[in-house]
């Protein structure tokens, strides 16, 4: 579900990992308030990216140096999805403009949450619905 807001910084609270998703030109991403990750983390296409961001509160803001490029950085207001998968747990995909709008260009982050208390132990399920075989009925 999309939110119609799209704040420049996104407040998240307790541990969350960072990755890549989609980037259709450079971009960067600050966080700030963390325990342990506080930066700007360059986001290009291929380039690996894996962050563990801990705290109790802290921000994340996605920004562009569009159209110059010539490294002045700026926030981009950043449209949030969020879902919640039973083996994954919550996910915040935060998306943004990097470049020009109207040319469909996107960079995208996936956000998990890793808390424990926000995500459940995944478990396989314990419901079977296979109907089981039934043996072919006797020859008279």
């Amino acid at each position: 579900m999309a939110m119609l807001d799209t704040p420049y910084d996104r407040t998240l609270y307790g541990p969350w990992r960072i990755t890549l998703g989609t980037v259709d030109l450079p971009c960067s991403f600050v966080v700030s308030g963390s325990d342990n990750a506080d930066g700007r983390y360059m986001v290009e296409q291929g380039a690996p990216l894996d962050v563990l961001v801990t705290g109790t509160e802290w921000t994340i803001s996605l920004q562009s140096d569009w159209p110059d490029r010539n490294g002045n950085w700026h926030p981009l207001p950043a449209l949030r999805e969020m879902t919640f998968e039973p083996q994954n747990g919550l996910i915040v995909l935060l998306g943004v403009h990097p470049g020009a709008p109207h040319r469909g260009e996107w960079a995208w982050l996936t956000c998990t949450s890793m808390d424990p208390e926000t995500n459940p132990i995944p478990t396989n399920n314990p419901y079977d619905f296979t109907i089981p075989e039934q043996p072919p009925p006797p020859i008279r």
